[in-house]
């Protein structure tokens, strides 16, 4: 099935910073899915089958992706929904649904919500991470760490500092 492809040059399309990451060179985000349905009118995009989203900073697949958007063409508000993986450098998250919102920066990843990095893993039912304050909240949590040799310091963090 031929494959859409929709690029994207936003100024602030943070929900696939995952795990706020160095700032990237370009904001250009380019997604592509099996079908894209436009509503100019609602400004609103539904992206669906095999959706695919490869950002500066990371990389997502799910079942559906459903974007809104402000007047100014600036994302408000993205869900993706079904089967959804987030891959960034040596960090990769998985869940049922992704929600952001741009205006607080926050990403809730819900449902079976894992988050992994090397040995160590957080894992709950909904992990949210404020992009802008550099902070994650788990509930209810679980933290798998393994220390790393000479060091009592987890390596997973959510600024991606460690």
């Amino acid at each position: 099935m031929r494959k859409f492809l929709f690029t994207c040059l936003i100024l602030k399309f943070g929900i696939f910073n995952l795990i706020a990451a160095e700032p990237a060179a370009t904001n250009k985000t380019t997604i592509t899915s099996g079908r894209l349905t436009f509503d100019y009118k609602r400004y609103t995009a539904e992206f669906e089958k095999d959706v695919v989203v490869v950002d500066p900073n990371m990389t997502m697949k799910s079942d559906r992706l459903n974007v809104i958007f402000d007047n100014d063409s600036s994302i408000r508000q993205a869900v993706a929904v079904g089967n959804v993986h987030l891959m960034q450098h040596d960090k990769t998250g998985t869940c049922d649904r992704v929600i952001y919102i741009a205006k607080t920066g926050e990403i809730m990843m819900i449902g079976n919500a894992k988050v992994m990095h090397g040995d160590d893993n957080i894992s709950g039912n909904k992990i949210t991470f404020w992009i802008n304050d550099d902070k994650m909240e788990c509930t209810p949590g679980s933290f798998e760490m393994v220390s790393k040799k000479g060091t009592n310091s987890p390596s997973l963090f959510p600024g991606g500092k460690k």
